[in-house]
């Protein structure tokens, strides 16, 4: 006897002995069961109740006034009633797709044992047959493409689910609505208008096959990109109606001897009127609000946001003078980058972004939201000043301006020049961007203190860049603009730095609420005092002695920072320019520069610098704002040493220490919980070895 037939043997004895068929059948049943179980749970918790809902309505996004912005594109087209789509369209569809529509409960037995005797015999399922009216439906509002059977068996439970919750006509309806047409085009209104010229209610029965007929393969039948596969198609649809005495052979015939005439009356109107805005949005709420990008767009949600219609506009106008960047705006890619976001301080809310220059790339790059480069300058009111005001120096009190030796490493002004005294006043070195007076005071201050202050103002500094490099913004990670505007929010809203955020709520297309971010994260990063002194020492900035000065806006106070980066460290060249304004009513925070280091420079690419885009900008900004005034007085113009203001909020300084106490323990409260461990157990050690010790009786 083989091998094989030992083993042959073998098998079958045991087979017989545990009685193999019986257990094959039962694991057979329980994987049928488990499967179904499956099956019945996903078809019940698909919202098949709000499809027709979300079918008619698309994904609408309101601005911070709750008025209607624009819309996502989306598979969708025009939406019409069965009543506005004609009874000739209708007829082919079902004769053609699904001719025992209105007799089967969502999927056609008939027609499934044709399609499997197909598939038995020639190996696949040409020819249809298999998948009703319904099951279309089913699949193209809520499954992928994927030709499984598992995909199939999804399909058949959705369509049991979708034809108990709706009627024939308006599944027929939503169908008819929701089909893909092909050249971009869904549903039969839009694709009458696309290839007819017409309404789809005046459809007679050539046009309404050939539309049928492209519902079998709309790039591969459509009259516009292969006209003579649409007539073949037609005809096939046409003898199908004839076949099933919808119309008479002589119609039939008249229909097959004549050709399609072509009109293009369809407009699509755009309905995202803020491409950046609105595609920073879809990135939160997949974040934040867990909806997939698919649904968001398709299913009919209604997002409020933060947008402020007037801000955006403002920083969109300030864009329309391509000059000003040392091109005339037509290149697609140009040398020189720049990107705008506007925050509004007292909520958080995320009011306008403008995510980069040259042409659009749906849900390309954001330079708002997903650039990080060094800030330079601009982090010295965050990681120095405030912290200085905090450990007890005033606005005028004076500091080191000159060169001196830190480790080997000596940090000189931008200009070269320091002041002959050997010292300046503090608001005078911070509006001058004095690198020497910061590097000072961030050694004095101490590298942690400045890393948990920049942590308070949002903003995580990794290990290999917390040294003294950090007072002039040299961070390897790097900040992104819409952070950077978060961070000087706190000192526009009275030291109360608020969580920026895109999306205040979301409605699904029933008017149910699915999120919520209506009181988003809130910090004290200082008091109203501190913030005051430093808006004062930076109202010099734009109005005063300051970097900025004659880049802010025509009229109105603005208070804030600026900030450059070399294109390699120790190079004259600018790769980066920074201009951060506030007043009370909005943040605003632009960059300008180059995408990749190399051999140019951003001077030469833009010879009329920061200064006049950013007057631009700031004066559209101020039209559009509030104008609420500061009510301080730059600091050049004090004599007092702070502002004092009147009414200091007990709650402020308590929240201010209850956060900075918080942090403390966040940062330190690991160790202490390592050392409390390691002296309990040293403890316990010696109290065994004390036990160990004592002899027994």
């Amino acid at each position: 006897m083989t091998r094989w037939q030992r083993w042959q043997r073998g098998f079958k004895n045991l087979w017989t002995y545990y009685r193999g068929w019986k257990w094959l059948i039962f694991i057979g049943m329980s994987l049928a069961l488990m499967m179904s179980t499956y099956l019945v749970v996903l078809a019940k918790t698909t919202s098949v109740d709000t499809l027709q809902e979300a079918l008619q309505s698309q994904t609408v996004v309101y601005d911070v006034n709750d008025a209607y912005a624009g819309t996502y594109d989306s598979q969708k087209g025009t939406y019409v009633s069965l009543e506005e789509i004609s009874p000739n369209m209708q007829q082919t569809v079902v004769t053609t797709e699904d001719k025992r529509f209105y007799e089967h409960n969502g999927f056609d037995t008939i027609g499934i044992a044709r399609a499997f005797v197909r598939l038995l015999i020639n190996r696949n399922t040409s020819g249809g047959g298999g998948s009703t009216i319904t099951q279309q439906l089913a699949k193209n509002a809520f499954l992928s493409l994927d030709q499984t059977f598992q995909r199939k068996f999804k399909e058949l439970f959705l369509a049991l689910e979708i034809e108990k919750e709706y009627t024939k006509d308006e599944i027929l309806e939503m169908y008819l609505n929701h089909a893909y047409f092909g050249n971009g085009v869904w549903g039969v209104e839009d694709a009458s208008q696309r290839y007819f010229g017409h309404s789809a209610s005046s459809l007679n029965w050539n046009e309404s096959a050939v539309l049928t007929g492209m519902l079998k393969g709309p790039s591969l039948y459509n009259p516009i990109d292969d006209y003579e596969a649409a007539i073949e198609r037609r005809d096939v649809v046409t003898q199908l109606l004839v076949d099933a005495s919808v119309i008479s052979p002589e119609d039939g015939a008249y229909i097959s001897s004549i050709g399609i005439d072509l009109y293009d009356n369809y407009y699509d109107e755009a309905g995202n009127p803020y491409p950046y805005y609105f595609d920073a949005v879809i990135d939160e709420v997949v974040r934040l609000a867990k909806i997939p990008e698919d649904d968001l767009i398709s299913k009919g949600y209604r997002i409020y946001t933060n947008l402020n219609p007037g801000f955006q506009q403002a920083v969109d106008a300030s864009y329309q003078n391509p000059w000003l960047f040392g091109d005339d705006g037509s290149d697609p890619e140009p040398a020189v980058q720049s990107a705008s976001v506007v925050i509004d301080p007292n909520t958080g809310g995320i009011a306008a972004v403008y995510g980069g220059r040259g042409e659009y790339v749906y849900r390309g790059f954001n330079r708002a939201t997903d650039m990080r480069r060094s800030p330079g300058s601009t982090i010295k009111p965050l990681a120095v000043y405030t912290l200085a005001l905090e450990a007890g120096y005033n606005i005028h009190s004076m500091v080191p301006d000159e060169v001196k030796s830190y480790d080997g490493w000596a940090p000189e002004n931008y200009n070269h020049y320091t002041e002959p005294s050997g010292e300046n006043a503090l608001y005078y070195a911070l509006a001058q961007s004095k690198n020497t007076s910061a590097v000072y005071l961030l050694n004095e201050l101490g590298l942690d203190k400045s890393v948990q202050k920049l942590k308070q103002f949002g903003i995580d500094i990794p290990r290999e860049d917390r040294s003294l490099t950090m007072a002039l913004g040299a961070l390897s990670y790097g900040v992104t603009p819409v952070q950077l505007a978060n961070a000087y929010a706190a000192f526009a809203n009275e030291g109360i730095r608020y969580e920026s955020y895109f999306v205040r709520r979301i409605e699904d297309a029933s008017g149910k609420e699915v999120y919520s971010n209506t009181k988003p994260s809130k910090h004290m990063v200082m008091t109203r005092n501190v913030a005051a002194d430093m808006t004062s020492m930076m109202l010099d900035t734009y109005g005063g002695y300051g970097t900025g000065y004659g880049a802010g806006p025509d009229y109105g106070q603005l208070a804030g920072k600026t900030g450059s980066t070399e294109t390699v460290e120790g190079s004259p060249d600018t790769r980066d320019r920074w201009m951060v304004g506030y007043t009370p009513d909005f943040v605003v925070v632009s960059w300008a520069g180059l995408d990749q280091e190399g051999s140019m420079s951003l001077d030469e690419l833009m010879p009329s610098g920061m200064g006049t885009f950013f007057n631009i900008q700031t004066t559209q900004l101020m039209n559009a704002s509030a104008q609420t005034p500061f009510n301080l007085t730059m600091a050049s113009q004090m004599d007092q040493t702070s502002n004092e203001l009147e009414g200091i909020r007990w709650q402020d300084e308590v929240g201010h220490l209850f956060d900075q106490a918080s942090e403390w323990v966040e940062v330190h409260g690991p160790e202490i919980l390592n050392d409390i461990q390691r002296l309990a157990e040293d403890a316990g050690q010696q109290i065994n070895q004390w036990l160990q010790s004592i002899p027994l009786p």
